[in-house]
């Protein structure tokens, strides 16, 4: 290895940073007392919630129950008087099932005041025998039906209150927490049609969700006002977190809901400068979260920790400072399972791929808003060898590179015969109805896009097919730029001197966990007195094989006892 090519492997970290096994704590039980056997696939839990009691003790709460599309459910209370390295002390809060109730607990969020008041706030969804487990869009209808319960703690989470209903909304509440004006404050998400969306996508299609933050001026006797927080149908946001950064001044971090998130929209952060009341601005957060558990440390930073949607599933943590917020912005992520299928030296990157989940490797950029957005892309690159979709570029449409001819994938006819195995600067951008596809600066092909246009914007492989066959591709540069009327437009460029094009990830995302989409990563944090940081989050934690092949294990609740540092490079 050349001295050049040495300093620059060490300038760029491979591999992102992950959390050793030695520190992380199993919290959940095969068998709970008072509670019927263990079901025989196992638990199945959603959420998992930890708070620092004013006596110093760590309480937990999480939503158990028979499977995920719960018939009976219980909230379930632990605590932890060692900081978190073993728990005890389990007692069910409330139980809600489908035959003698018609409802099941959903999703359970804690909080603690400066009193030292605990308070847990619960969706609540109407589920009588024989009824489906609906989308939320679905779930808040009239005929079915929501709610939003609340539960407090004066003792330290010792003794609950009974559960009061706030609202008859429900909707997938956010954590409750505490403004420094003494507000408490929680978001919740709501449907509603719209006629913006073209090619509006599976699965709420004319459906968006919006969010809102609900606010109780007085100690939380009383939940009576609101102001909508994100109500945008080119998003969707929901599942919200919140932080304070100063007096007054809000913090954001929403889900994208859109099409569930598959296009590759990043997370978003809003700003709020009057205490809630209004959002004026929103910008791509630099990660791709769901169920965002966000708020400051003691060193002034801020810490988010969410389930990954989009690359590998599972738990992450981003530490970051209160001035990054509005600056990081769009950042890319990737798909890659198994890493080594990337290697980058001082001017290429090279790609080893084979066609499914397991073998690909495929860089998101921000999409399109729909076929009326302008995009751009340009790559240099060499093709050594590939089939199907094994090297791919979505461009608002797929466009497939063989060793021996360009193609649109779904539209496999349209293309040309083309020396790929040499290298090429290729040019693709679709815009008026039409993509045109130039290589070396001569246009080779123009088509329209009827029936084959995509949000998506990535290059790499392709995802979708599972042939398993393998490629092996070079690239130089890429850039790209969209450009959308209603939503974040970019213009993006990257080459090896820059590092990998995920490179941001690599640097500050930490793996907490992989695990199955549906089965993890809805996690909480909170800080010890003594600076150490207690994570919980409910996982599957399947090894890289088994979760490619769907085959995870049954969730479990799961601690992550980390120090600031553990979370940076």
């Amino acid at each position: 290895m050349s001295s050049a090519t040495a300093a620059f492997a060490v300038e760029f970290h491979h591999t992102p940073l992950a959390i050793p096994d030695s520190a992380k704590v199993t919290v959940s039980l095969d068998t709970y007392p008072g509670l019927p056997p263990r079901p025989a696939r196992g638990w199945y839990y959603k959420c998992a919630n930890v708070a620092l009691a004013r006596d110093g003790s760590l309480v937990a709460c999480w939503q158990l129950s028979d499977e995920h599309t719960s018939h009976q459910s219980w909230l379930m209370i632990a605590r932890s008087r060692d900081s978190g390295r073993t728990w005890g002390d389990y007692r069910t809060l409330s139980h809600a099932n489908v035959d003698d109730h018609q409802a099941v607990w959903v999703v359970p969020q804690l909080g603690v005041l400066r009193d030292g008041r605990l308070v847990i706030v619960v969706d609540r969804g109407q589920r009588a025998p024989g009824q489906n487990w609906p989308m939320l869009s679905d779930w808040q209808k009239p005929d079915r039906g929501m709610s939003n319960w609340i539960f407090w703690s004066s003792d330290h989470g010792e003794t609950w209150t009974k559960g009061e209903q706030v609202d008859s909304i429900g909707g997938e509440p956010g954590y409750p927490f505490e403004l420094s004006d003494g507000t408490i404050a929680f978001t919740r998400t709501s449907s509603a049609q719209t006629t913006l969306l073209r090619n509006p996508p599976a699965p709420w299609n004319d459906i968006y969700y919006r969010n809102e933050i609900v606010f109780s001026d007085d100690r939380g006797k009383s939940w009576t006002r609101t102001a909508w927080l994100a109500d945008s149908p080119f998003h969707g946001d929901c599942e919200v977190g919140l932080a304070e950064l100063a007096p007054g001044r809000l913090l954001a971090a929403s889900r994208i809901g859109l099409g569930n998130g598959r296009f590759g929209h990043p997370s978003r952060l809003l700003f709020s400068d009057d205490a809630g009341r209004t959002w004026p601005r929103a910008v791509p957060a630099p990660f791709y979260g769901q169920r965002v558990h966000l708020a400051k440390l003691t060193s002034g930073k801020l810490l988010a920790t969410f389930r990954n949607v989009w690359g590998t599933p599972g738990t992450r943590a981003l530490v970051f400072s209160p001035d990054e917020a509005a600056t990081l912005g769009f950042q890319p992520t990737s798909h890659i399972l198994d890493e080594s299928r990337c290697s980058l030296d001082a001017d290429t990157l090279t790609l080893r791929t084979a066609d499914g989940r397991t073998g690909a490797v495929e860089f998101n950029l921000y999409p399109a808003q729909d076929d009326r957005s302008r995009v751009e892309l340009e790559a240099t690159l060499r093709v050594e060898s590939a089939a199907a979709n094994a090297c791919a570029i979505g461009a608002g449409v797929w466009v497939r590179f063989l060793p021996d001819r360009i193609c649109l994938a779904d539209r496999p006819a349209a293309g040309f015969a083309f020396d790929t195995r040499v290298w090429h600067t290729y040019r693709i951008v679709r815009d008026a109805g039409h993509v045109t596809i130039l290589a070396d600066g001569k246009q080779m092909l123009r088509e329209p896009i009827t029936g084959i246009w995509q949000r998506e914007v990535r290059f790499g492989s392709r995802t979708s097919a599972a042939s398993g066959r393998e490629g092996i591709t070079h690239w130089r540069a890429v850039s790209a730029k969209v450009t959308n009327a209603n939503d974040t437009s970019i213009a993006w460029s990257w080459a090896p001197r820059q590092g990998y094009p995920d490179q941001f990830r690599r640097d500050r995302i930490v793996v907490l966990d992989i695990a199955s989409p549906a089965d993890g990563g809805y996690s909480s944090w909170t800080q010890l007195a003594d600076g150490r940081i207690v994570i919980l989050d409910y996982t599957s934690a399947p090894s890289l094989e088994s979760f490619a092949s769907g085959r995870g294990r049954a969730p479990i609740i799961r601690a992550y006892l980390v120090a600031e540092k553990d979370l940076t490079r």
